[in-house]
């Protein structure tokens, strides 16, 4: 992939990167990762809650039956998405911020559908599903808060349900 936004995009149309999905072992995703990062299989797992693992803009939680409950992206509080250590030779460098309209075409382009999610919408915050399962969050600049009509920005992009949300034919998640 050349760039971080073709890494998200990829990840929003399949529900997986980099080799890792939801409900995958963390052991699996442990040596994925390149081992040492505290994401630990099934019967070797010793925290009594969720395991997290971030590396730059990627970020893993397993639970602590030792799957995989969340796998997604997070953009640093410039707006920016920093490629993993691990995946620097591959994936380009770090990129962003990613306004709403370029994020949604390269979803279109690549035949990703999506959503809006209703229930991950507020004020200053609106999110889509893909159809993948995976949301996609986006904030309003602090600029456009006062000053409606700028650009939503990409903020992040989890899969963390364990099946994607029902379709309906009013463009809404339920």
């Amino acid at each position: 992939m050349d760039t971080v936004l073709d890494m998200i995009v990829s990840f929003a149309a399949t529900g997986k990167t980099l080799g890792l999905w939801r409900d995958m072992s963390g052991g699996e995703a442990d040596r994925l990762l390149g081992g040492e990062t505290g994401l630990l299989s099934p019967g070797e797992q010793t925290a009594e809650g969720p395991t997290g693992f971030k590396d730059g803009s990627l970020e893993v939680w397993v639970s602590s039956e030792g799957r995989v409950e969340l796998v997604g992206f997070d953009a640093d509080t410039d707006g920016r998405f920093r490629v993993p250590a691990f995946g620097r030779a591959t994936t380009g460098r770090p990129s962003g911020p990613f306004p709403w309209e370029m994020v949604t075409a390269r979803l279109e382009a690549r035949g990703c559908t999506w959503m809006f999610e209703s229930i991950l919408t507020f004020d200053d915050q609106r999110s889509i599903r893909t159809k993948a399962g995976v949301s996609l969050g986006f904030h309003a600049p602090e600029s456009s808060l006062d000053a409606p009509g700028q650009a939503w920005l990409l903020a992040s992009a989890y899969r963390s349900f364990p099946e994607p949300l029902a379709w309906t034919d009013s463009g809404d998640a339920s």
